[in-house]
């Protein structure tokens, strides 16, 4: 073989083996460095079969899913919280929690529909708004601290790397 053609051999596969995508715990990987809160992102992508096979809407989409079930899961808490709780002050507080929770799960499932819209710019503004639920949320404790500081704080990460993801998914 000349040396002309081992070279346009040796270019052909080089090329071709750029083209070949990542495989997708590296996609997960990637996309998890580029949001602020990597171990979460990681765990909430893994957890899902579908992770293992989504490209970066599907990521997006998986990341979203799960923040939704997080705020549906909060919800319960603070219904829990309600029914055995007595001080008047954290009561209201809670009651405060279960509107914004109400809120922030309606958000999430507007934010879905924008999603599948590829409305990335709607969904920006609705996951905020959810994040702002939670603060909110977490505010309304004024004597000590609140039962859902883990919970509030936690759903936050959960909305910012949304966020991050929807971002990645827009580009």
């Amino acid at each position: 073989m000349s040396s002309i053609s081992s070279l346009c051999l040796v270019l052909l596969v080089s090329f071709c083996l750029d083209q070949i995508p990542a495989t997708n715990a590296d996609l997960i990987s990637q996309t998890c460095a580029q949001t602020r809160f990597q171990d979460l992102c990681d765990k909430t992508l893994r957890a899902d079969p579908g992770g293992k096979s989504a490209n970066i809407q599907g990521l997006a989409r998986i990341a979203l899913k799960a923040t939704a079930a997080n705020a549906m899961s909060i919800q319960s808490q603070i219904a829990s919280l309600q029914k055995s709780t007595t001080d008047k002050s954290i009561l209201e507080a809670l009651k405060d929690c279960a509107e914004n929770y109400d809120d922030a799960s309606q958000q999430l499932a507007d934010s879905l529909t924008a999603f599948d819209a590829k409305h990335y710019d709607d969904v920006n503004q609705w996951v905020s708004a959810a994040m702002t639920d939670s603060d909110s949320c977490e505010e309304g404790f004024k004597t000590g601290t609140s039962k859902l500081t883990v919970q509030n704080q936690n759903f936050f990460q959960l909305c910012s790397n949304v966020l991050a993801i929807t971002k990645q998914a827009k580009a």
